[in-house]
């Protein structure tokens, strides 16, 4: 007894450093109930005082799209970067400060603990008691406060393989061209780091002991943040479980996953799509919480250099992901110039129209991943679209029907054999788990080949370059297809990746822009739409083939030095709720495909 009343003190004492008082806790009837996202205010009511519970406090201020845009647009990769840092590291350090000084002194209370914040995106997360989450929700500088539910092993989605142990290339590896990418073209992932988002990995396994990243401005075990980033002897990554620098896997889904995109053959079997690239180990797992973790591990890799982020993970709909946060987090990341992996899922067509697909896989632009079998047979668990983002603001985009196409493409994933946690041998896995690191592996590949390509250049090559499977054109079972890594690399050798298009939300009477990347200096660029939909249409005097069914001329425009070329007009009044789709195309040469809903 004596010790519970300790503890009712401790929680009163954080209320006071939080600023707020004991007696305006009726946090089931007060406004702050609504910043309570999803059913936490239910969470809270059912735990018991002295519950920990683990939360994502999303803060008011953040940085606007338009000016994160600006900066995925700019053409030096390692500048973008920085700028991301520049812009967004300010302003989460001014409008936490406040916050934070109470956490702290929250923490002393053991009300609060494991305060951690975010710059990726304006976040602080942390486990406090309820009583503390509801008065944290009625502070204005506070957006909402998310549950940060821990899940278990189904955020990892995978299971056991069958086959055998005989000393071999993989069967993915071989069939997606990489043992031609290391021979023909020489390319074997040299100089790239892939920032794997896992259960951590063995790193001493001998097909990955040579491969293990090493953090250039750090000293091992001298207790000492030697870097400056906020993390003491993170020589090899970080574990966002524990809070150490403890990188090992306990578990095994992160060593098979490393050695699919890096493992060399050592041992016997070649496992591995870029032999010779660095991987940083970023541990996630969700004992306190999962999705926190993951926008940690982005974060960390973005601001230590990481070129490739994997993640073989994600959470379904059902569990009530943070969706915005995870479509800024992973946005941010690719303005940053970084390229970002994750797997759709292991729900098949489960849950019709929209929802199959695993967050943060859901993500328009994310480079999201299906799973064939070495036979390009689509694999029956493989998560398919569409997607959509209605409702889910500040975006409320991609409309269903018809929605977004989901995955983006896809890799082998059926029978992976691949390392093992047990740091010498080989085990075999199914799942969009295995298939993520596959395309992963071939991202190092075209970096090498072309390191100035950026997130949305190789999204763009892996789906000019991939094998069509299934209904002719991009679908939602295949995506844009089977990743073939050797043509990719050839294509990112030219350095002449697709041109973009990039649209505005398409308001019935009012002007929208459709912008142009990448185009060739001078060219004459010519947009143009279709509201029959995709299909495939020649233009004699463009000598492309557009993706669109009876497609029509919007506007032309000449493109600028940097290869821009924007076209600004009055959406027609009367084509609210249409459909349409738009392309862009200059001599022999054409964009993705943007599809728009007229509001």
């Amino acid at each position: 007894m004596h010790k519970r009343h300790h503890h009712m003190a401790a929680a009163v004492l954080a209320l006071g450093a939080l600023g707020l008082s004991a007696a305006s806790t009726a946090w089931a009837q007060d406004a702050g109930s609504v910043k309570l996202r999803d059913n936490l205010a239910e969470v809270l009511r059912q735990s018991q005082p002295d519950a920990m519970v683990p939360v994502a406090i999303i803060m008011r201020d953040q940085a606007s799209r338009q000016e994160v845009d600006r900066i995925a647009h700019l053409g030096d990769k390692d500048f973008r970067r920085q700028a991301m840092r520049d812009l967004l590291k300010p302003l989460a350090e001014a409008s936490q400060a406040d916050l934070l000084a109470d956490l702290r002194r929250a923490e002393a209370t053991g009300a609060v603990d494991r305060v951690r914040p975010l710059w990726i995106h304006n976040v602080i997360g942390l486990r406090a008691t309820p009583e503390v989450i509801a008065q944290i929700a009625l502070r204005p500088d506070v957006a909402y406060v998310h549950y940060d539910r821990p899940l278990g092993v189904e955020v990892l989605p995978f299971e056991p393989g069958t086959g055998n142990t005989i000393s071999e290339i993989e069967c993915g590896v071989d069939l997606m061209g990489a043992p031609l990418v290391w021979n023909e073209l020489g390319f074997t992932g040299r100089g790239v780091v892939v920032g794997v988002i896992d259960t951590g990995a063995c790193l001493t396994h001998p097909d990955l002991r040579n491969q293990v990243w090493t953090n250039p401005g750090e000293v091992a075990n001298n207790g000492i943040d030697d870097d400056g980033n906020g993390y003491i002897d993170d020589i090899n990554g970080w574990n966002f479980e524990s809070n150490n620098s403890n990188v090992g896997d306990t578990f095994g889904h992160g060593t098979h996953v490393t050695g699919t995109v890096c493992g060399d053959g050592a041992n016997g079997t070649q496992t591995g799509m870029a032999p010779d690239a660095s991987f940083m180990t970023l541990k996630f797992w969700n004992s306190f919480s999962g999705e926190q973790s993951v926008w940690d591990s982005i974060q960390y890799g973005v601001d230590n250099g990481a070129h490739v982020l994997t993640a073989s993970l994600g959470w379904p709909h059902s569990t009530s992901p943070d969706r915005p946060t995870w479509r800024t987090v992973c946005e941010n990341a690719m303005a940053a110039g970084v390229a970002v992996v994750f797997a759709a899922g292991n729900e098949g067509n489960c849950c019709p129209p929209v929802d199959s697909v695993r967050t943060p896989g859901d993500v328009p632009d994310m480079i999201t991943i299906g799973a064939t079998d070495c036979n390009d047979n689509l694999a029956s668990f493989s998560s398919q679209g569409p997607i959509s983002w209605t409702g889910i603001q500040p975006w409320n985009d991609w409309p269903y029907p018809p929605g977004k196409i989901k995955p983006t493409v896809s890799a082998p994933g059926v029978n992976t054999k691949s390392t093992s946690s047990n740091c010498s041998g080989y085990e075999i896995y199914s799942g969009t788990s295995m298939a993520t690191p596959h395309v992963a592996g071939t991202i190092a590949l075209m970096l090498e080949a072309n390191p100035s390509l950026d997130h949305f250049a190789i999204k763009d090559l892996l789906e000019a370059t991939a094998l069509d499977l299934g209904d002719p054109g991009k679908d939602n079972r295949f995506g844009s297809g089977r990743v073939n890594a050797y043509e990719a690399v050839i294509a990112a050798m030219t350095g002449d990746p697709p041109m973009r298009l990039v649209t505005s939300r398409f308001v019935a009477g009012v002007n929208a822009d459709a912008e142009v990347f990448r185009a060739t200096p001078g060219a004459t660029v010519a947009f143009i739409y279709s509201i029959r939909g995709t299909g495939s249409t020649y233009v004699p005097q463009l000598d492309v083939t557009l993706d669109l069914s009876s497609p029509a001329l919007a506007g032309v425009r000449t493109a600028d030095q940097d290869g821009y070329a924007l076209l600004r007009k009055r959406v027609p009044p009367n084509t609210q709720g249409v459909h349409v789709w738009m392309q862009a195309a200059e001599f022999q040469r054409k964009s993705n495909v943007v599809d728009l809903f007229i509001e």
